[in-house]
């Protein structure tokens, strides 16, 4: 069988939204990217506090069936394998979706929204330390993507330039590209990064690019000023 399972016993508060009472810490399902994530995945993911019980399919026919036949709190699925896992398939008790991106520029994708996707994890920055955070986040109701989201009326708050910078971010460039699209420095754009960051409460372009999806703020840029 090429689905693999690890469970320990610990204790942890689940506060998680409709959590069963008496139910502690969270189920974590997996797709794996690669074999390196199949045999990696359950021995990370079970050194991490608030995790009881980790699960890695390596097919999406697998994680399918699985997601049908068991009951996971949090499923982690790479974001390009969204509608071959989730579209018209059961989900036994309708886990909260983490998408699982290679780079930063993938999330510019509208896949995860439209599944319904509560969040992201950037492949290259999965360690036990923010694994914790992702789901401390989770077991209190709250979005991974950020600590505190931003009001609806942010768009207002952003200047000009901050908004076309926000949309060639959503497209996927570069800070070198988005400096070139602009005529400005690469120090520019930092800068610009850096407030976008600053104002959506976020720790990372991921998450800028998740919450401004998310409130509608990525329309087509006017030409910068």
């Amino acid at each position: 069988m090429s689905t693999r399972t690890l469970e320990v016993t610990k204790s942890y508060p689940a506060l998680l939204p409709g959590r069963r009472p008496g139910c502690s810490k969270l189920s974590v399902f997996c797709l794996a990217m690669d074999e390196v994530s199949y045999y990696g995945l359950p021995l990370l993911l079970m050194k991490v506090p608030n995790v009881a019980k980790a699960a890695v399919a390596r097919s999406a026919a697998e994680a399918r069936s699985r997601l049908a036949g068991e009951e996971f709190d949090v499923a982690v699925i790479p974001l390009t394998s969204l509608p071959e896992v989730l579209d018209g398939a059961p989900r036994r008790n309708n886990p909260r979706i983490l998408a699982l991106v290679r780079e930063q520029g993938e999330i510019v994708s509208r896949l995860a929204w439209r599944h319904g996707v509560a969040g992201c994890l950037l492949w290259d920055e999965i360690n036990v330390a923010s694994l914790a955070r992702t789901f401390d986040r989770l077991l209190r109701g709250e979005v991974p993507t950020a600590a505190h989201g931003p009001e609806t009326h942010l768009n207002g708050r952003l200047t000009e330039r901050e908004r076309f910078v926000l949309t060639l971010l959503l497209r996927g460039m570069s800070n070198h590209q988005i400096g070139r699209a602009m005529g400005i420095s690469i120090h520019g754009v930092k800068r610009h990064v850096s407030n976008l960051l600053v104002k959506f409460n976020c720790s990372n372009r991921t998450e800028v690019a998740l919450v401004a999806q998310r409130l509608g703020l990525d329309s087509t840029p006017r030409k910068a000023i």
